[in-house]
């Protein structure tokens, strides 16, 4: 029987850290349950890169590491690949079933579980980029560099492998703001992101025409698939001129594309809601969302996303529970 894979969204891992470290019996038995089930291997509850974001955003030590010793004890450090990784990976099977031969058709493969920090980041320096200048809310970030051999990082990525993967997802026991290292830059780019999409929700609606909507934002996904699917072309030396002959079938290319089909068709669904305004961890939950759901069988997250993945029905889709109780996520389990 294979585990049943579930997505925990941050604000499920918080309630998980409070219930394990609380002095209540009662109020343990869901980490319980989930923690015997993770033992058991009938489920695996991997970590995103969202996780080691959001969970170094915590500025207090105690907390963080009460946090991080509840994510470690269920995930066993198992991960999930991010959105940079699968992206290339769907749009080049997608691009070679409709233009290979069939039989010199070589589809890629993506495994989206895997292990550790570096996993989770597709990089071979885990959580850390390297960049020339850091990012600050008035200058933006500077190129990316490669590391010299006597960085500060490096000699942390030196380390046993236990104690690398903790620090990544725990931080340091010392203060974490650090001269050159910067905790917080998902948070200004969910920023940013927000009111870039603010902008466009307040425009667009202006029109009172919800197609136009649609098409402009279609647009906007179909151009970042753009440099996947030249890169492939170029590969396999295929004319990317021939994928395309009406607007349909670039819907349709969008739709097959797993994690670009989620993130286009939640951010559409989230931006006819003209009364809910966009907010900084939007995009950090879209990112994540665009994985968990077609990658996971259960995924506990918001209300709100809950309700617009099932209005767009990505859940029947995709054949993900969409729950936003941990209770349910229990139940689920139990079955």
């Amino acid at each position: 029987m294979q585990p049943c894979i579930v997505y925990l969204d941050q604000n499920a891992w918080i309630n998980l850290s409070r219930q394990a470290h609380s002095t209540s019996t009662e109020k343990t038995s869901q980490y319980s349950i989930l923690k015997l089930a993770a033992e058991s291997r009938r489920a695996i509850f991997p970590l995103s890169a969202m996780h080691y974001l959001e969970t170094w955003h915590r500025s207090g030590w105690e907390s963080r590491h009460r946090l991080a010793t509840v994510m470690r004890s269920l995930s066993h450090y198992c991960t999930i690949a991010p959105v940079t990784k699968l992206q290339p990976a769907e749009v080049a099977r997608s691009v070679l079933i409709k233009l290979a031969p069939r039989k010199f058709r070589p589809i890629p493969r993506c495994s989206a579980l895997g292990y550790g920090v570096n996993h989770a980041f597709a990089s071979e320096y885990g959580r850390f980029r390297y960049v020339a200048s850091v990012e600050t809310d008035t200058t933006p970030e500077g190129p990316a560099v490669t590391p010299r051999p006597d960085e500060r990082i490096d000699r942390f990525a030196s380390v046993d492998q236990e104690r690398y993967q903790w620090f990544s997802l725990a931080g340091f026991e010392d203060a974490m703001d650090i001269d050159g290292l910067d905790r917080i830059t998902q948070h200004r780019r969910g920023a940013r992101y927000a009111e870039q999409q603010q902008i466009r929700t307040d425009w667009l609606n202006k029109s009172e025409n919800r197609g136009m909507l649609d098409r402009f934002l279609l647009s906007e996904d179909f151009n970042g698939l753009l440099e996947d699917i030249h890169q492939t072309c170029d590969l396999h030396n295929l004319d990317p001129c021939k994928l395309f002959q009406s607007r349909e079938e670039i819907i349709d290319f969008i739709k097959s594309i797993p994690t670009r089909d989620v993130f286009s068709t939640l951010r559409i669904t989230r931006h006819r809601n003209k009364q809910k305004r966009w907010e900084q961890h939007d995009f950090a939950d879209l990112l994540a969302l665009s994985v968990a759901i077609p990658y996971c069988d259960v995924v506990v997250t918001e209300k709100q996303w809950c309700h617009i993945t099932k209005q767009a029905r990505l859940d029947k889709k995709y054949g993900t529970l969409m729950v936003h109780k941990l209770d349910d996520a229990l139940s689920s389990l139990r079955a």
